[in-house]
Protein backbone atom coordinates (compact mmCIF):
# COMPACT_ATOMS: atom_id res chain seq x y z
CA UNK A 1 0.00 0.00 0.00
CA UNK A 2 1.78 3.19 -1.11
CA UNK A 3 2.21 5.66 1.73
CA UNK A 4 0.00 9.01 1.80
CA UNK A 5 2.36 10.56 4.39
CA UNK A 6 5.88 10.53 2.79
CA UNK A 7 4.41 12.54 -0.09
CA UNK A 8 3.09 14.88 2.09
CA UNK A 9 6.72 15.88 3.23
CA UNK A 10 7.90 13.62 5.92
CA UNK A 11 10.92 15.01 7.63
CA UNK A 12 12.31 11.86 8.70
CA UNK A 13 11.49 9.85 5.86
CA UNK A 14 10.05 7.31 8.15
CA UNK A 15 6.56 5.91 6.55
CA UNK A 16 3.61 5.89 9.00
CA UNK A 17 1.78 3.37 6.41
CA UNK A 18 0.39 1.02 8.88
CA UNK A 19 -1.94 0.90 11.67
CA UNK A 20 -2.23 0.07 15.26
CA UNK A 21 -4.93 1.41 18.06
CA UNK A 22 -4.18 3.43 21.30
CA UNK A 23 -6.34 2.95 24.14
CA UNK A 24 -7.28 5.80 26.24
CA UNK A 25 -8.43 5.14 29.65
CA UNK A 26 -10.58 6.84 31.99
CA UNK A 27 -11.37 5.64 35.36
CA UNK A 28 -15.78 6.06 35.45
CA UNK A 29 -16.23 4.90 39.05
CA UNK A 30 -15.53 1.82 41.21
CA UNK A 31 -16.57 -1.60 42.27
CA UNK A 32 -17.84 -2.86 45.07
CA UNK A 33 -14.60 -3.63 46.67
CA UNK A 34 -13.71 -0.40 45.38
CA UNK A 35 -11.06 -1.04 42.59
CA UNK A 36 -11.15 1.52 40.28
CA UNK A 37 -13.54 0.56 36.84
CA UNK A 38 -11.10 1.81 33.64
CA UNK A 39 -13.04 2.41 29.92
CA UNK A 40 -10.68 1.80 27.05
CA UNK A 41 -11.45 3.26 24.44
CA UNK A 42 -9.11 2.74 21.32
CA UNK A 43 -8.19 5.03 18.77
CA UNK A 44 -6.70 4.39 15.01
CA UNK A 45 -3.71 5.80 14.16
CA UNK A 46 -0.92 5.54 11.86
CA UNK A 47 2.60 3.53 12.65
CA UNK A 48 5.38 1.85 11.15
CA UNK A 49 7.19 -0.89 12.90
CA UNK A 50 10.80 -0.97 13.73
CA UNK A 51 13.28 -3.36 15.03
CA UNK A 52 14.46 -3.43 18.53
CA UNK A 53 18.11 -3.08 18.73
CA UNK A 54 20.41 -5.21 20.68
CA UNK A 55 21.38 -2.48 22.71
CA UNK A 56 17.79 -1.68 23.97
CA UNK A 57 17.00 -5.54 24.36
CA UNK A 58 19.92 -5.41 27.02
CA UNK A 59 19.08 -2.42 28.84
CA UNK A 60 15.44 -3.09 28.93
CA UNK A 61 16.24 -6.77 30.25
CA UNK A 62 18.11 -5.30 33.08
CA UNK A 63 15.20 -3.34 34.22
CA UNK A 64 12.89 -6.10 34.01
CA UNK A 65 10.80 -5.81 30.68
CA UNK A 66 11.06 -7.99 27.44
CA UNK A 67 10.40 -5.85 24.41
CA UNK A 68 8.88 -7.72 21.16
CA UNK A 69 8.07 -4.08 18.94
CA UNK A 70 8.96 -0.32 18.90
CA UNK A 71 6.70 1.25 16.84
CA UNK A 72 6.73 4.80 15.54
CA UNK A 73 3.76 7.25 15.44
CA UNK A 74 3.24 10.73 15.01
CA UNK A 75 3.93 12.82 18.11
CA UNK A 76 0.87 14.53 17.54
CA UNK A 77 -1.77 11.68 17.66
CA UNK A 78 0.22 10.26 21.09
CA UNK A 79 -1.31 11.50 24.49
CA UNK A 80 0.69 8.97 26.97
CA UNK A 81 -1.43 6.44 26.31
CA UNK A 82 -0.05 2.72 28.20
CA UNK A 83 -1.63 -0.19 25.94
CA UNK A 84 -2.34 -0.16 21.94
CA UNK A 85 -3.20 -3.13 19.30
CA UNK A 86 -0.87 -3.97 16.20
CA UNK A 87 -1.46 -6.84 13.78
CA UNK A 88 -4.62 -8.32 16.75
CA UNK A 89 -2.06 -8.51 19.42
CA UNK A 90 -2.43 -6.24 22.68
CA UNK A 91 1.13 -4.33 23.44
CA UNK A 92 2.32 -2.68 27.22
CA UNK A 93 4.04 0.54 26.08
CA UNK A 94 6.71 0.79 29.17
CA UNK A 95 9.49 3.32 27.33
CA UNK A 96 8.54 6.06 24.47
CA UNK A 97 11.31 8.60 22.82
CA UNK A 98 10.08 11.30 21.41
CA UNK A 99 11.81 12.69 18.42
CA UNK A 100 13.35 15.68 16.48
CA UNK A 101 11.57 14.70 13.72
CA UNK A 102 7.79 15.03 14.88
CA UNK A 103 7.50 11.07 15.48
CA UNK A 104 7.33 9.57 18.75
CA UNK A 105 9.05 5.60 19.60
CA UNK A 106 6.99 3.40 20.91
CA UNK A 107 9.11 0.42 22.87
CA UNK A 108 6.17 -2.03 23.78
CA UNK A 109 6.23 -5.15 25.43
CA UNK A 110 3.48 -8.09 25.78
CA UNK A 111 1.92 -8.76 29.66
CA UNK A 112 0.65 -12.16 29.87
CA UNK A 113 -2.85 -11.37 31.38
CA UNK A 114 -3.70 -8.97 28.59
CA UNK A 115 -5.70 -9.72 25.91
CA UNK A 116 -7.25 -8.03 22.89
Amino acid sequence: MPSLKSSIGNPGNVSLDDICYLFSQTTIGKDDLGQPIIDEKPYMVFCSKLSITRAEFYSSGQRGHKPEIMLIVDSDSYDEEKKLDYQNKRYNIYKTFRRIDGHTELYCEVKVNDKP
